[in-house]
């Protein structure tokens, strides 16, 4: 997929060739030249917080924006937890978030994913092509001046992930209009749903994502092929799993993972199923951000802030409105394996870089602990096999 044109339904994202940007941007060099003195790899502060209106916004225990900061609380496939968790509320409710370092674009990241959203998301029936998902999008922008500020006549701007089921130009953008006086035709009809504050008529916008597939009680997984995920560059959509279970099977295989090792795994979002050792969440590459006016790549090299806003408009009878929960956002880990030279990027050298370093006896010199991918302080076939996984773009 072209970044500047249409994204394409059932198309699986865009893959980064080797599993590496062949060529970065000016800005994504400045930034890989700067050491991140980041205290954190997750979202530290609440910029603004506008839910629409929804069951839940009065709720104390759904309606802290802080609950959406530091990491994640990770429930599994089929039984979500409900303890960290903020709603946006109905279509366009919105929740902002800085990290207090760039997120960058590191062509190092598992599957060139940058950054993880976690929501409550959770399989049906444990059925992975089931579920149930309440679906934002994902919006991004850098702070390219340090002033904390999205400055519009300084080019900072918000760029959109279009995902998978999103056509830029800006073609799916909507409106809507509440009003907290029931006796109006203007939604919503009981005043337990107004934002806390909000008064009078008043609009909240955003992207729709397609209601035959969004706006059902249960999301089915679209794509033709089973083994392809046709979803992908969303919120809520993937379920975070418990800490410490690498493999999806809500079993926690090491109990002494902490939070910042096991919620900055991506999964692999355009294959169904989880990956092997990744914490869950939806997770995007920074590269696939765009102009949603013109659908023109926007080439920025990271971002300081995230804005996720619900992107279905339906009320479902019993149920109630669908709307996100987000539990935190974190920064992908990026993974040295492979790149033997230390060059960010996995190539034939670093292929080179491992025959040298195959079956060596003694003590591994500096360059081949890195393509020592089961840990046994030797380089063999074994390791071969994640190496050319690796170059080939996988994890």
């Amino acid at each position: 997929m072209s970044r500047s044109h249409r994204v394409s339904v059932f198309a699986t994202p865009p893959a980064r060739r080797k599993g590496r940007r062949c060529a970065l941007t000016l800005a994504a060099v400045a930034l890989l030249a700067v050491e991140s003195f980041a205290q954190t790899p997750f979202a530290v502060e609440v910029i603004s917080y506008d839910p629409a209106p929804g069951q839940f916004v009065n709720d104390p225990e759904l309606n802290d924006p802080s609950l959406a900061l530091g990491p994640p609380e990770g429930g599994g496939t089929f039984a979500p937890a409900f303890s960290s968790l903020v709603t946006l509320g109905g279509f366009g409710g919105s929740i902002t978030l800085r990290f207090d370092h760039v997120v960058q674009d590191h062509p190092l990241n598992p599957f060139g994913m940058d950054a993880i959203v976690f929501g409550n998301a959770h399989y049906v029936s444990d059925n992975g092509e089931r579920r149930w998902a309440e679906c934002a999008t994902i919006e991004i922008a850098l702070d390219a001046d340090g002033s904390g500020l999205i400055e519009a006549d300084r080019g900072e701007r918000w760029y959109l992930i279009p995902g998978s089921h999103l056509h830029v130009p800006d073609d799916q953008r909507a409106e809507k209009t509440w009003d907290d006086n029931p006796a109006t035709p203007l939604p919503p009809t009981l005043l337990s749903w107004i934002p806390p504050g909000q008064t009078g008529a008043w609009e909240t916008s955003g992207f729709l994502l397609p209601a035959d597939i969004f706006a059902m009680p249960v999301v089915e997984n679209p794509s033709p092929d089973p083994a392809v995920e046709g979803i992908w560059g969303y919120a809520e959509y993937t379920p975070t799993l418990l800490l410490g279970d690498l493999d999806g099977d809500n079993n926690v295989d090491d109990t002494s993972m902490t939070p910042d090792e096991f919620y900055t795994v991506p999964d692999d979002p355009g294959r169904a199923g989880l990956s092997p050792r990744c914490g869950g969440g939806d997770a995007f590459d920074i590269a696939w951000a765009v102009d949603p006016e013109t659908g023109v790549s926007a080439n920025i090299g990271g971002f300081d802030f995230i804005r996720l806003t619900n992107a279905a408009d339906i009320v479902i009878e019993v149920i109630g409105e669908k709307s996100p929960e987000i539990d935190a956002v974190s920064d992908v880990a990026p993974d040295r394996f492979g790149d033997c030279d230390g060059d960010l990027d996995i190539d034939l050298a670093d292929a080179a870089c491992f025959q040298r370093c195959l079956n060596h006896a003694g003590p591994m010199n500096a360059e081949c602990p890195f393509l020592d991918d089961d840990n046994d302080d030797i380089v063999t076939l074994v390791d071969w096999s994640a190496f050319v996984r690796r170059l080939g773009g996988q994890r």
